[in-house]
């Protein structure tokens, strides 16, 4: 009964990013959908033992200055007991720091750079970059008839220590195995 009622709440929380917001809104908002979408993501991820029991707040990472005021408006919520805090990215080697990173399409650059510093840690990779879940990525935010969708690397994830809701994939674009 419990699960019943988590999945409807995952469901309703994702169902709801995609349907409020009309095809003007996205293009006006899409930083803040990509950010809410980020969070979405990392509230309904299942992490390691380890990371649950550290108290310090869940820290999403960001690279592009377009992204701050979006991804800072998270820290009023929380996974979990937790708070969340936003942290806006440099360099790579900032990462150990990160439990979630989004990466926009304009740090394309770092890609690679980033895929080899999350390599084996349990730290949840977004991204808008076309072809970013082919690539290695975890979790790809794709526009389509003017909506977000999302595509999923079950691979990444899990060689990551990361699960994601099984109700979270059944709204995904795409599921990659």
């Amino acid at each position: 009964m419990k699960n019943d009622n988590i999945y409807r709440q995952i469901l309703y929380s994702l169902m709801a990013i995609l349907a409020l917001f009309s095809s003007s809104a996205i293009a006006e908002d899409s930083f803040d959908l990509k950010a809410a979408f980020t969070y979405n993501f990392a509230k309904f991820t299942q992490w390691p033992q380890t990371r649950i029991e550290q108290p310090s707040a869940w820290k999403i990472c960001f690279y592009g200055n377009q992204y701050r005021d979006s991804f800072k408006a998270l820290e009023n919520k929380k996974i979990a007991t937790q708070n969340i805090s936003a942290i806006q990215l440099s360099d790579t080697s900032q990462i150990d720091q990160c439990d979630v990173i989004f990466i926009d399409s304009a740090s394309r650059e770092l890609t690679r750079r980033i895929f080899l510093a999350v390599d084996s840690k349990s730290i949840l990779t977004v991204s808008d970059i076309s072809g970013f879940a082919a690539q290695g990525g975890m979790i790809e935010i794709v526009e389509q008839d003017k909506r977000l969708f999302f595509k999923v690397n079950m691979q990444a994830l899990e060689q990551s220590g990361l699960n994601i809701s099984s109700q979270v994939l059944k709204l995904a674009l795409e599921v990659k195995r």
